[in-house]
């Protein structure tokens, strides 16, 4: 990546400074040359008109000195002519040399700038000459080398191919530091992105650039960082949906467990029947067994269309003022009567008044109930124990139900409640009743939890609708 933006960083670079040199060579070959002449015309006719003001002023001595001057600082060639008695002043004015400027004063008009040319064939020199007549008929001639002003513009033209060159350096050395600059920031935000394209969040923008490249670093960022919530997210969900799925499955053998076994003992009891082997005296007892079964499938059913409708939302609860404690009285009186498989002790301690009322459906409180209770008759032990409470907290009251028993594993404790859900060492039932509860109570904007204590596991239900 980086020899790839240095080479067109460049290129772009090289050609605009070729640009700039050959638009500067042509401006110098075009109008410098033009330019530099009217200059020089310029300054040659201005400082003859100062010499010709010093001579009609204050005299021939101080022309002289101020003619050596010009001499001295701008190479001008400076001759005073006098037609009236033919003399010459200024340097040059011996020899042959003499003559050539007398020829020019004579051949040329005042105040006008033409050519002129002074030694051999060999060593022939071109001067830029200007010539003014002043007031007392004195000729004023400057001149300046014509050659050195071609000289200075070569020169110039030189300078400029130089500095072209020069210029074209400079612009790689830019090209290479810049092009650093440019790259590494690039280069480490390439393999952040290469990274995301392999689902690896890991590297993360560290630079302070504030520019464009800071900018696209810190999006980067936070797109990284969105992109891995999203995914982890969609990896729970997954995982959760693998999980329902072995639940569903694991639920639906045990559903047809469940169903198998009373609808096999009802076959055999109607077969027998039909056969008529049972005796008169027997029947009663085989269609009492025959409705147990019946009643159990019933509830089986009845629990699959409770759940089915809390978890779509059309479960209704219709709500009215009660006495909790009266409700779980009764339930209480019921279960303590029932004949079970098992001896355990079932104890009742209700802490709160009969005239304390609660707002809620008092039939499907009572259908959460006994769920729960049902649990923990399944689990207590032999010669155990089920203690039934119920108190009153802040605005809320509180029903306790613990069983002795096996303590459940804490992988278990907070998905017990969850639909189809059989702990590890829970190999009985369908996984519905304490799922039922949990919606039952939900409804009532209250929280249900499991807690192992020291020699048993208490359910505990808190109510907030207490009036």
């Amino acid at each position: 990546m980086r020899k790839t933006l240095f080479r067109q960083l460049l290129l772009y670079l090289l050609i605009f400074g070729i640009v700039l040199s050959m638009v500067s060579y042509l401006v110098i070959e075009i109008f410098f040359d033009d330019y530099y002449y009217s200059r020089q015309t310029l300054v040659l006719k201005e400082k003859t008109l100062d010499l010709a003001d010093v001579l009609e002023n204050s005299g021939l001595n101080d022309f002289l000195v101020m003619a050596e001057e010009l001499k001295t600082e701008r190479g001008m060639s400076i001759h005073l002519y006098s037609p009236m008695d033919n003399s010459l002043y200024g340097s040059d004015v011996q020899g042959a040399g003499r003559q050539s400027l007398m020829d020019i004063f004579n051949s040329n008009e005042s105040d006008s700038v033409f050519i002129t040319s002074t030694g051999g064939q060999n060593s022939r020199l071109n001067w830029l000459t200007y010539v003014f007549e002043t007031d007392s008929g004195y000729l004023v001639m400057s001149r300046i080398s014509y050659s050195n002003m071609e000289s200075v513009v070569g020169i110039v033209q030189q300078f400029f191919l130089l500095f072209g060159l020069f210029l074209a350096l400079i612009f790689i050395f830019f090209a290479f530091f810049f092009s650093r600059s440019m790259s590494k920031p690039l280069h480490k935000l390439n393999e952040i992105a290469e990274g995301m394209a392999r689902l690896d969040f890991t590297l993360k923008y560290t630079g302070t650039r504030k520019d464009e490249i800071g900018k696209l670093g810190q999006t980067l960022n936070l797109l990284t960082a969105n992109l891995e919530n999203t995914i982890s997210q969609l990896r729970t969900e997954l995982d959760k949906e693998k999980t329902l799925e072995k639940m569903r499955t694991r639920f639906t053998a045990q559903v047809s467990h469940e169903l198998q076994t009373p609808l096999s003992v009802i076959r055999g009891y109607a077969e027998a029947l039909a056969d008529r082997i049972y005796e008169t005296n027997e029947t009663d007892e085989v269609y009492e067994i025959m409705l147990q079964e019946t009643n159990r499938i019933s509830r089986l059913v009845d629990d699959l269309l409770d759940l089915s409708q809390m978890e779509s939302g059309a479960y209704v609860i219709r709500k009215k003022s009660f006495s909790l404690s009266e409700l779980m009285d009764k339930l209480y009186q019921t279960h303590r009567k029932l004949p079970n498989t098992k001896a355990f002790k079932f104890e009742f301690i209700n802490e709160c008044s009969k005239s304390t009322l609660f707002f809620g459906d008092p039939l499907r409180l009572e259908q959460a109930l006994r769920n729960t209770i049902g649990n923990a008759i399944k689990y207590v032990l032999e010669n155990g124990k089920i203690i039934f409470t119920l108190s009153e907290g802040q605005n809320s009251c509180i029903i306790k139900i613990f069983n002795s028993g096996s303590h459940i594993p804490e992988d278990d404790l907070s998905e017990i409640f969850n639909s189809y859900y059989q702990g590890k060492n829970h190999k009985q039932g369908t996984g519905l009743g304490l799922a039922i509860t949990k919606h039952i109570v939900e409804l009532h904007r209250g929280t249900v939890s499991a807690v192992n204590q020291e020699d048993g596991v208490e359910i505990v239900i808190e109510l907030p609708n207490l009036k």
